[in-house]
């Protein structure tokens, strides 16, 4: 927590903790009631942004061993039971 605090400052690590909470009690990613969950493609990744605070947003990767795909070949996030954080930052 400390640490949070003084890389990110004091308000960014504390909605961090909160969009950690949300994730941990939600069904799936998608459902988060906040954060503005996003599809997105990252260095030609699939993952998943939500907003922190500002422009400031995290980023997740699918971490199953398996990826649930739609018929599109897009990961179904809503059957995602794994993610992997891979970046907090400015997404331009």
């Amino acid at each position: 927590m400390h640490n949070a605090n003084e890389n990110l400052g004091e308000k960014l690590a504390s909605k961090l903790r909160a969009r950690l909470s949300d994730i941990t009690v939600a069904d799936n990613i998608l459902a988060l009631p906040v954060g503005s969950p996003e599809v997105c493609f990252e260095e030609g990744e699939e993952c998943i942004t939500i907003t922190l605070f500002g422009d400031t947003k995290m980023g997740f990767v699918c971490g199953n061993t398996v990826q649930p795909k739609n018929q599109d070949n897009t990961i179904d996030w809503s059957q995602v039971s794994r993610i992997r954080l891979v970046f907090i930052g400015d997404v331009k």
